[in-house]
């Protein structure tokens, strides 16, 4: 495992209270208040200070700084210039996807050799800016957001996965796509890795991206559309595309399998209306595949 050197543990505690701040109620309330333009400036600073203290902390210049910076300013104007007009949002999600995905600033968050290596914050960062700027500048409403789910959130969503496995399981197991191997633990440790790993994802991944897909794509192409179900499916497309890369690109067996998963995803938010219960059903999937599939597909 490499080593985390502690220099970098400030940027990384700034980056997450910036991340958790958004899902303070009291915070929103004020950050709300605030002019527009007020808002804009502090998303973006926001969106610097981190990677500018990761830089600092290893007496390093950043590389493309001012390319970074005026994708941010675009970002964070994008709703002071254009409308609140669905095709605004999905232009919008289109270009978080493309700072994402390609290559412009994955080597924009450096880490001393050999240890933790840090390009995970490149997806951190877009998202979690796109996040502001859709509650904030767009005031885009997402039911359930937040991270305490209910009792509904539970049922929901632990019921919209075990759908999900009922189709998984047989189908996987009968095309011989699905590989039950553990993680190499001691029996005992399994269950508290299975717990950490839903955790994790709930936390740091499911939130993201499902507030982009299910709480912003979905809800604006169903709106858009006039039709529940093109919404859900054309959302679960786009999710599925994105998952391309995965491991080798492009891999077709993995980009279905993560579009199969996310129409339960994005019934789980529809029939609960609370992002939290697709929350729950992504993350139990994630920790299902993580645990016992991890070498599939």
């Amino acid at each position: 495992m490499n080593n985390f050197p502690l220099i970098l543990l400030p940027a990384l505690l700034l980056e997450a209270v910036f991340y958790f701040l958004p899902l303070w109620p009291k915070f929103s309330e004020w950050f709300k208040k605030l002019y527009r333009p007020v808002q804009a400036i502090l998303i973006w600073v926001s969106g610097i200070a981190p990677m500018l203290l990761l830089h600092w902390a290893q007496d390093l210049v950043p590389d493309e700084f001012a390319l970074l910076a005026v994708a941010l300013a675009i970002v964070c104007i994008w709703f002071l210039v254009l409308p609140h007009k669905p095709m605004a949002d999905i232009l919008l999600l289109a270009l978080l996807g493309a700072f994402i995905l390609l290559p412009w600033f994955k080597d924009m968050f450096p880490s001393p050799p050999g240890t933790t290596k840090m390009g995970f914050l490149n997806k951190q960062l877009w998202m979690r800016v796109g996040i502001s700027v859709f509650l904030y500048l767009r005031r885009m409403k997402v039911p359930g957001f937040g991270l305490m789910p209910t009792r509904q959130d539970w049922w929901v969503g632990t019921q919209q996965f075990l759908y999900f496995l009922a189709i998984l399981l047989p189908v996987g197991f009968y095309f011989n796509i699905l590989r039950i191997q553990f993680p190499k633990l001691s029996t005992w440790v399994i269950p508290f890795a299975a717990v950490g790993t839903f955790l994790g994802v709930y936390l740091f991944l499911a939130l993201l991206e499902e507030f982009m897909f299910r709480g912003v794509l979905q809800q604006v192409l169903i709106k858009g559309l006039g039709s529940k179900w093109t919404g859900l499916i054309l959302a679960s497309l786009c999710f599925g595309s994105v998952h391309l890369p995965f491991r080798e690109f492009p891999n077709w067996r993995f980009a279905l399998l993560s579009t199969v998963a996310s129409i339960f995803y994005g019934l789980a938010f529809e029939k609960a209306n609370s992002l939290r219960a697709a929350m729950i059903t992504h993350s139990l999937v994630v920790t299902i595949w993580t645990i016992v599939f991890a070498r599939s597909l």
